[in-house]
């Protein structure tokens, strides 16, 4: 099975930490990090002077995974915040056999703590971080009835597709 789970949260809500967990405890699981790309494009996380090759890149590796396995869990770890990413993200990827949306519901003093104990070069402003917590949205009817599965990860909300982990 081809499985593909989009993450959705500010920096600092434990994203990256989040895939790495369950890429150690699964098998065949690839994470396709926006920071990881923009690192190798520009020498840096915090460098958004290619956004379109960033983006596109982003999308490409993720389909690359669905294209060469047959079995293979892809998580796409970037921050996702608005229900059009989420459908985005959905119907440009058409090769996966089950998609999965794991939203982070992080008290924003959490992901401000978190983000300041990054590396120096992973920090992002803390005015953006506000700034997208600001304008993050709950998952609307359209993409909770897209996606196979909704796990949402610190407060639960109630659904008959949520999963609270």
């Amino acid at each position: 099975m081809k499985h593909l789970i989009l993450l959705s949260a500010v920096p600092g809500s434990g994203k990256s930490t989040w895939a790495n967990e369950y890429a150690r405890t699964h098998e065949n699981v690839f994470i396709v990090a926006s920071d990881e790309i923009r690192v190798r494009i520009t020498g840096e996380a915090q460098n958004f002077d290619h956004e379109a090759e960033v983006w596109a890149t982003y999308l490409a590796e993720i389909n690359r995974y669905a294209e060469e396995y047959e079995d293979v869990t892809v998580i796409a770890d970037s921050t996702n915040l608005k229900n059009d990413f989420r459908l985005f993200y959905f119907k440009n990827t058409p090769n996966f056999d089950k998609h999965s949306l794991v939203v982070f519901n992080i008290p924003l003093e959490i992901c401000l703590l978190q983000n300041r104990m990054r590396s120096h070069s992973r920090i992002v402003p803390e005015d953006a971080v506000r700034s997208m917590y600001a304008m993050f949205e709950k998952p609307n009817d359209e993409v909770m009835d897209l996606y196979d599965e909704v796990i949402f990860v610190g407060k639960s909300y109630h659904s008959d597709k949520v999963q609270v982990d």
